[in-house]
């Protein structure tokens, strides 16, 4: 018979596990892909409002660092968990400013189709990284979904356009720098736990070059533009943030990076219904093969995710013991 046993008090602190299945997960990351799909309605019209593109990925950030501030974990285990996610906060700042750039001179489906390409980065830096290795599916989805870009991209593009997109690219290495890390570094944390240190990366790692702007280029000048800032970030950041970290690490970073990738077909649709861009037969095609990339990648649950799950039921009190 079952009989509960009192916590061990020096147990180790573990976020706890949850019995989401991998498809669960896997629908949540395509969820949180088509939120992050609506980023260029609030980007361009903050720029359009005269905001600088630093500007955007700072407010994008900047609420959940004031919100969830309290939830940074540097005790114990957690420190390096957290580090590494401020890390990936960092780097992602940095790559989204790059990205909201590119919104502003190019077409929403051509900067697109570059920030796409993230899911083969986040393969290749899982097993540079953390040696997670990548399986021959893993790769050739990842392969799949840099030429769906590619076939996206459609007509070549002239030399200024090009050498936007070539910035551009920093949003996808970030990124898939960030999927590698939530997957393989930060089973430790809770998924809300995982949010705070990646918002507080991005806003210290922007804030300096926040400061070296003009006052029109940093503060929003009415309370529509204070709304969008809110918007972006509640809409684009916090929400889809604390939904992906709770799902990615139970499908590893193959499937949450390919899976993610549903944002490209999404980015078509708003390319087209909010700026009367064109939807191309490429375009279509692009999508299919994301989709298509989709079903390739097996889930692999995250090993952190794994540990945590076998360490729990070894700590008595947590579960039960037998008697």
């Amino acid at each position: 018979m079952a009989t509960t046993v009192p916590c061990a008090p020096d147990a180790e602190p573990t976020a706890p596990p949850s019995d989401m299945s991998q498809t669960a997960a896997t629908l949540l990351v395509v969820l949180t892909s088509v939120l992050m799909g609506s980023v260029p309605v609030f980007a361009r019209e903050l720029t359009d409002a005269g905001l600088s593109a630093v500007s955007v990925s700072f407010y994008r950030n900047l609420l959940g660092t004031v919100v969830l501030i309290g939830l940074l974990r540097f005790s114990g285990p957690r420190r390096g968990a957290t580090l590494w996610a401020m890390s990936a906060g960092l780097f992602m700042g940095l790559g989204w400013t790059a990205y909201v750039r590119a919104v502003e001179v190019v077409p929403v489906s051509t900067a697109g189709v570059i920030y796409m390409s993230y899911p083969l980065f986040a393969i290749v830096l899982a097993w540079a990284l953390f040696g997670q290795q990548a399986t021959r599916r893993s790769l050739f989805s990842g392969i799949v979904v840099l030429a769906a870009s590619f076939v996206a991209l459609g007509a070549e593009l002239d030399g200024d356009d090009g050498e936007i997109l070539l910035v551009a690219f920093a949003a996808p290495v970030s990124f898939g720098f960030a999927v590698a890390v939530l997957t393989e570094r930060l089973s430790s944390l809770r998924p809300i736990e995982r949010v705070a240190p990646i918002a507080f990366g991005s806003t210290i790692g922007l804030l300096p070059l926040m400061v070296n702007q003009t006052w029109d280029e940093s503060i929003p000048g009415d309370l529509r533009t204070w709304a969008l800032a809110i918007g972006i970030a509640m809409f684009t950041a916090i929400g889809p943030q604390w939904i992906y970290s709770a799902a990615a690490p139970h499908v590893g970073p193959a499937r949450a990076a390919v899976a993610g990738s549903t944002e490209l077909p999404m980015m078509f649709v708003v390319g087209y219904l909010w700026f009367g861009e064109a939807l191309t037969v490429e375009q279509g095609i692009a999508g299919i093969m994301v989709l298509c990339a989709i079903l390739l990648v097996p889930a692999r649950q995250s090993p952190g995710l794994t540990i945590v799950r076998r360490r729990r039921r070894l700590i008595p009190g947590r579960f039960y013991a037998s008697g």
